[in-house]
């Protein structure tokens, strides 16, 4: 367990497992998600990263046994008489493959995706996620909400993305994979990756949200919304702003608002 620690107030910020941080930019996003104890999942296509999760990656085995239980599954919920028939008649193995590999992008898609870090004490990511140094960085505590938060993991860092062999009927979970893994030129991140079967909002527990850091360089507006959130909202989250750049190993900051 590692902590961020400011000697002129005798408060810590713990990291580490339970302990998950986000960033985000100084805008009314930002605000609302923190005023409705909601986080935004967005799909794969509004990532930063086109090799991110990308369903060309995805190759449909053509294992006999597989294609069987495909051709099986598919024709059982076909009710029809006439489709049926038509199905059975029609549907060779390279048709079947091709309608089944028109239906990967979609289902990909369909998944809702969050990103978070281990640590805040990271100065690309309070540039990059953080608006250089105006948004903020929202610290939860994942055990608290252990529903919300119950498949979070580590991203995997590879030298490249490599085309996997998907097995839709008998591993359907194992597709899940590829949104775990991106190429080590990301690795600086440190992501921990939260999946949803939706995209869009998703409501966490008040709770969970223990502190808020704010950038160096936030306008004094924004902080005055961050401020007003947070007390309007929560009981118990502290709100800080760090006070000098970010460097390895320190995040100097100071309270605004202790409960």
């Amino acid at each position: 367990m590692y902590s961020i620690f400011n000697q002129d107030h005798p408060l810590s910020i713990p990291m580490g497992i339970p302990n998950v941080f986000r960033f985000r930019p100084p805008n009314e996003y930002t605000i609302s998600e923190i005023e409705e104890n909601y986080i935004w999942f967005s799909d794969r296509d509004s990532l930063n990263d086109e090799m991110d999760s990308n369903p060309e990656f995805v190759k449909l085995s053509t294992n006999p046994d597989e294609m069987k239980l495909l051709y099986d599954t598919i024709a059982e919920h076909i009710l029809d008489p006439r489709t049926k028939r038509y199905f059975d008649e029609n549907m060779t193995e390279e048709s079947l493959q091709e309608f089944a590999a028109t239906k990967i992008k979609p289902f990909v898609s369909s998944f809702g995706i969050a990103c978070f870090t281990m640590y805040p004490m990271n100065e690309e990511l309070w540039e990059i996620y953080a608006a250089n140094n105006k948004g903020v960085c929202l610290h939860f505590d994942s055990s608290v909400d252990p529903t919300f938060f119950h498949n979070i993991l580590p991203v995997h860092y590879v030298s490249d993305i490599k085309e996997r062999e998907y097995n839709p009927i008998s591993e359907p979970n194992h597709i899940v994979d590829l949104f775990y893994k991106k190429t080590k030129k990301w690795s600086y991140e440190k992501e921990l990756r939260l999946l949803k079967e939706k995209t869009g909002r998703v409501k966490f527990k008040t709770s969970s949200l223990l502190n808020v850091l704010i950038g160096h360089d936030a306008k004094s507006d924004f902080i005055d919304k961050v401020l007003l959130a947070v007390k309007e909202n929560y009981t118990h989250v502290k709100v800080f702003q760090v006070t000098a750049p970010v460097s390895i190993g320190k995040l100097s900051y100071k309270p605004l608002s202790i409960p």
